[in-house]
């Protein structure tokens, strides 16, 4: 009896690992397809300002993002200026606003109802000029959109690596003669670079997982390239092609990210764990620190929220329309639904592969854990393939589909489970690793199944990691974009979907509401992620 219940619960487990690895696999088998007219006209004419544009856009938005999150993260672990306990937790702010939000929030700020172009017209009388002279919806604006609301990822993690370095290590550097900018290229960068290494790659995946702002400034790369083959052309086979090849690139950058950081391990191996001194920052140094910090949340968070207000001033009626109402219940019961889905799969793949310690657990459950790392148009279209297969087989059998399952919430969430499991598999892994397998034993020893285990011990000792794992997935999916707008049902619209059909309409103050309404939802996370990653005690010893 014991061992058929074994064999149920690999089975339910295996079941659900191919259900969310079967349309990675389905967009990777289209490389073997045979090519369409369609294909080679893209290959000849189109593939190369895809490349381009998405390899340009990939390397600027890093580089920029490693400038800005380390720079920041240096001055506000090591130095003391005016506004630096403040500046801690805002230069995280704006990973709080999804990208294609500030995109459109940005493109309307020069246009006249924007608050820059009111503001040079009002006092100085040069809107007109602003307006000819400033055009965002270009390459060099989706790198700039993409830079100011990215770099957070590795502000926080450089942080948190460079407020982990003790001043031995800074000790020992000196001892050999090195000082200033050497000692930090060489000492504290290698110190923190698995930490940066980490953020730079989550920024990429987030920059090659990106389409509302690409769609909004006319950017062709490939996420955009593939939506439109797919819904404009109506070429699936070419669409997957293109996704397949997105597919490589992801899959590369993850192998480049493991290799460099390899097997080296950085640790502090005095016994002394005294903290980096700060030094007080004297003179001009210390205006330019301030600015300097103050820039990129300004830009970020700030000027994008004040803009919204002011077009919610003008909108604020949309507020009260039934539609309005409709999107908010729509998003928050899709959301809800999958996020308790995710965590639910996630404890459950996660206690498996803890009571059964074996390769062909473990091997699919790193298959598994790359959804997050994969674009939302990419899974999209990866699971509306074999499910409109599903809804044939269906007419062939019983002359017209029971349930269509393209195109329905089913379709959503599965997608939600390929692309945000990683989130909440993670966080669970984490909260389960730190009860001992002790229990597991002695709880077996008066015959408990492991769901029973799983349901009356493990749940309610994680009781606070799996609601932060349902609070994280919630907030991602309702963010959710390229993913919601291919799979949705018919008129069923997200706050995600509401923002985008007003700004591909134009109607840019509209998004006011909508757009204020997501930000507050994804600061919930922010706040999770300041308290655990942000240091407020001012412990650190300060020198002149």
């Amino acid at each position: 009896m014991k061992r058929l219940i074994e064999y149920k619960n690999k089975f339910l487990f295996f079941f659900v690992i191919l259900l969310v690895i079967f349309p990675i696999i389905t967009v990777m088998s289209y490389i073997f397809q045979p090519s369409t007219e369609l294909w080679v006209h893209l290959s000849d004419n189109l593939l190369l300002e895809y490349l381009s544009n998405t390899f340009i856009i990939l390397i600027s938005v890093a580089i920029l993002s490693l400038i800005v999150g380390v720079s920041c993260a240096w001055l506000v672990t090591n130095f003391v200026f005016p506004g630096k306990d403040i500046f801690k937790w805002l230069l995280v702010m704006p990973i709080a606003i999804p990208t294609y939000v500030s995109a459109y929030i940005y493109a309307g700020l020069f246009e006249p109802s924007g608050m820059i172009f009111d503001s040079i017209e009002n006092y100085l009388g040069l809107g007109k000029e602003l307006y000819e002279a400033i055009e965002l919806r270009n390459i060099y604006g989706v790198i700039f959109i993409l830079s100011i609301c990215l770099y957070p990822y590795v502000y926080l993690l450089a942080y948190s690596s460079f407020k982990e370095q003790t001043y031995c290590a800074m000790e020992v550097g000196k001892s050999l003669g090195l000082k200033g900018a050497e000692l930090f290229y060489r000492v504290n960068m290698p110190l923190a670079r698995p930490g940066i290494i980490a953020g730079i790659s989550l920024v990429m995946m987030e920059t090659l997982a990106e389409f509302g702002t690409m769609d909004y400034y006319g950017i062709s790369t490939f996420t955009t390239g593939i939506y439109r083959t797919w819904f404009s052309f109506g070429d699936e086979t070419s669409a997957l092609h293109l996704s397949s090849i997105l597919l490589t690139f992801v899959f590369v950058l993850i192998v480049i990210e493991k290799f460099s950081r390899g097997k080296s391990q950085y640790v502090n191996t005095s016994q002394k764990s005294k903290k980096i001194k700060e030094k007080n920052l004297k003179g001009v140094n210390r205006i330019y620190a301030f600015l300097w910090c103050l820039l990129f949340p300004l830009a970020g968070f700030i000027i994008p929220v004040i803009q919204l207000f002011l077009w919610l001033t003008e909108t604020y009626s949309y507020i009260f329309e039934s539609y309005y109402l409709q999107v908010i219940i729509n998003t928050v019961s899709v959301a809800t639904i999958a996020s308790i889905i995710i965590v639910l799969v996630s404890i459950y793949s996660c206690y498996i592969n803890r009571s059964s310690d074996s390769i062909y657990i473990r091997y699919p459950l790193k298959i598994f854990s790359l959804g997050y790392s994969i674009p939302g148009v990419v899974i999209a279209v990866g699971i509306i393939i074999p499910l409109t297969m599903v809804d044939n087989l269906q007419a062939m059998i019983f002359g017209s589909p029971i349930y269509y399952l393209s195109g329905s919430l089913f379709a959503l969430v599965l997608a939600y489970l390929v692309r945000f499991s990683t989130l909440s598999y993670n966080a669970t892994e984490s909260g389960l690793s730190k009860i001992k397998k002790n229990i597991d034993l002695t709880v077996q020893s008066f015959g408990l199944s492991n769901f029973t285990i799983l349901r009356k011990i493990h749940m309610p000792i994680m009781k606070t990691t799996l609601i932060t794992s349902f609070i994280l997935v919630f907030v991602d999916i309702v963010k959710e974009l390229p993913a919601t707008l291919i799979l949705r049902p018919f008129n069923f619209d997200t706050l995600a979907i509401n923002i985008y059909e007003l700004a591909s309409s134009e109607q840019l103050s509209f998004i006011a509401s909508p757009s204020l309404m997501l930000i507050i939802i994804s600061l919930i996370p922010v706040i999770l992620l300041i308290r655990k990653t942000i240091n407020f005690s001012g412990e650190n010893e300060i020198t002149n």
